[in-house]
């Protein structure tokens, strides 16, 4: 049963996925914007004027208002500082919210040998029962060749984070070898995520636990002082923890930015006295999201 503070999309609680994966809409909505890689934001300073936004290499950006979209985990670590500081509430909500350890580990064979046994997807059960269910699902069901993606959940990504990758894969191959009942193949690629052990990341994603509530995800969405906005799946209770969470969040910062009711993205021609074409919120009433 889906909790009422939870949106689903026509039935289907997952909605629809971008055939050519994520990297696909976020290449798509960076084409011709100033997209700065490996730049650290180390501290925000409001004011009554502006906002500066300090660089950990020392570079100032200025502007009259930023969105904040860093991951929860990230908040916890108390990064970026912010002067002054979020007020309280905001504080202890980002304290009472939790974080969690979730992984991927991609394992590529050189066919599905999985479907032999008639497991598209299976659920993985450790034989300790004090340890978390693992979800191996066949990317070859949506055009990705034969490779096997396992989630690993809450405790049991200690597996994978403090082994090789080769360890890693080894552990969650003798569990599919159990359930199809013989032996894996050898694998041709292996490829683990490090989402906890990432500064930038601290891990994933965002869950209630006892003693918080959705309204500290939604707190978490309100701007501060109209200047200082926040975006990302923490900000938001309708689709916490899902990517579809994540940029609905950054189409409602733009909404409030524009201070209009609709946007739309997409390319717009540039004026003559600008660069060249540029990824931008067309913001005309009636445009659809």
């Amino acid at each position: 049963m889906v909790p009422k503070n939870e949106t689903e999309y026509d039935g289907d609680y997952f909605g629809d996925l971008p055939a050519a994966g994520y990297r696909s809409v976020v290449d798509a909505m960076a084409t011709g914007l100033d997209v700065r890689t490996g730049v650290e934001a180390a501290e925000i300073v409001l004011s009554a004027d502006g906002v500066a936004v300090h660089g950990a290499g020392g570079g100032v950006e200025e502007g009259s208002h930023v969105v904040v979209a860093v991951p929860l985990g990230a908040l916890k670590r108390g990064a970026p500082r912010f002067s002054p500081r979020l007020p309280a509430d905001r504080v202890e909500a980002i304290e009472r919210l939790g974080f969690g350890h979730f992984e991927k580990v991609a394992v590529r064979f050189e066919e599905p040998f999985w479907r032999g046994a008639g497991l598209p997807h299976v659920m993985l059960f450790p034989r300790d029962p004090g340890e978390a269910a693992d979800w191996a699902i066949g990317q070859d069901a949506f055009g990705a060749g034969p490779t096997l993606v396992f989630l690993v959940f809450a405790s049991v990504a200690s597996h994978v984070l403090d082994a090789t990758p080769d360890e890693a894969a080894k552990w969650l191959l003798e569990m599919v070898a159990e359930s199809v009942g013989a032996p894996c193949p050898t694998p041709t690629a292996i490829s683990v995520s490090e989402w906890a052990n990432d500064p930038y990341s601290g891990g994933a994603y965002t869950h209630i636990p006892p003693g918080a509530a959705p309204a500290d995800v939604d707190l978490l969405g309100e701007p501060i002082d109209g200047r200082l906005l926040f975006a990302g799946e923490h900000t938001q209770s309708a689709r916490m923890a899902y990517a579809d969470g994540a940029m609905t969040s950054g189409i409602r910062e733009a909404k409030r930015l524009l201070r209009q009711r609709q946007v739309h993205l997409g390319l717009i021609p540039a004026a003559p006295d600008r660069d060249s074409n540029r990824l931008a919120v067309e913001h005309r009433r009636g445009a659809s999201e």
